[in-house]
């Protein structure tokens, strides 16, 4: 399955590159985002992905970057996000726990001019997942929110919902794999790569959405769930971590983008 997997990413870093010829800029790295990086996927999970892109000069000078920032449709339905990377650097520093994936996920291809580029953020990675644990806290209590209105509340209807059950069971088991990565993270100091792997909790996990439960089973999961971020995580997070940054990440990444800018203008220089 790793190899098909990879043969996705590498259909998707293709395209990417066909759309950077039409629309201009270079793709610097593809990299995997979802399920695999958590080992949940199955045979018929879908191989999502999010592209970093050097935009052209001009449109750097001039802040013209919101043409990079899109998603493409796969022909199997599948998604390749784009992100310029000043952008993709903004989603890093907010501590975007579902951009900062991609920097552990090993389904990546990465364009040779840019490798030196991908190497420095992988250098950078662990700092980065540390950079300010209260603002990653509450991004990642945030999506646990999410996950349970979209379980049980009216978005689910487009999401997954089972209207036979009353709710949406992937969304309750991704709300139910966020917890667990948060309490590996936080409160147990997992590092980032080893708190999001549910290797060891794929069979639990999973029955969740293959074999769910009735809607009365459910709900008490999802309160109990909720329950828990405002009576403890969220606590947990404002009294052990709030103000408290341990790297500058900002400093970090504006200095990762002017390297990246000066590499790219000497390029267009030589390449003209």
């Amino acid at each position: 399955m790793r190899a098909e997997v990879l043969s996705k990413v590498f259909e998707h870093a293709e395209m990417i590159d066909n759309w950077c010829k039409a629309n201009g800029g270079e793709r610097a790295f593809t990299a995997l985002f979802g399920s695999q990086n958590y080992n949940l996927d199955t045979k018929d999970s879908d191989v999502d992905t999010k592209s970093v892109i050097i935009p052209k000069l001009e449109d750097w000078i001039w802040g013209d970057l919101d043409k990079y920032n899109t998603t493409l449709t796969m022909p199997d339905g599948s998604h390749a996000e784009i992100k310029c990377l000043p952008d993709m650097c903004k989603q890093y520093i907010k501590c975007n726990i579902n951009f900062l994936e991609t920097l552990y996920t090993e389904y990546v291809d990465v364009a040779d001019n840019w490798a030196w580029l991908y190497s420095d953020l992988l250098n950078m990675r662990d700092k980065l997942s540390t950079s300010n644990m209260y603002k990653m806290g509450k991004t990642w209590l945030g999506y646990l929110k999410q996950s349970i209105d979209r379980a049980f509340g009216s978005a689910s209807i487009s999401l997954g919902y089972n209207p036979a059950l009353g709710y949406n069971p992937k969304s309750l088991m991704t709300a139910m794999r966020i917890k667990q990565s948060f309490y590996r993270f936080f409160m147990q100091g997992y590092s980032f790569d080893a708190a999001i792997d549910m290797s060891n909790m794929r069979d639990e996990l999973l029955q969740i959405k293959t074999e769910p439960v009735p809607y009365d089973n459910a709900i008490v999961y999802g309160e109990a769930l909720a329950k828990w971020v405002d009576e403890i995580a969220s606590p947990f997070i404002q009294y052990n971590f709030k103000d408290k940054n341990e790297f500058d990440a900002v400093w970090h990444m504006k200095l990762l983008c002017k390297e990246a800018y000066e590499e790219k203008e000497a390029l267009e220089k030589v390449c003209g």
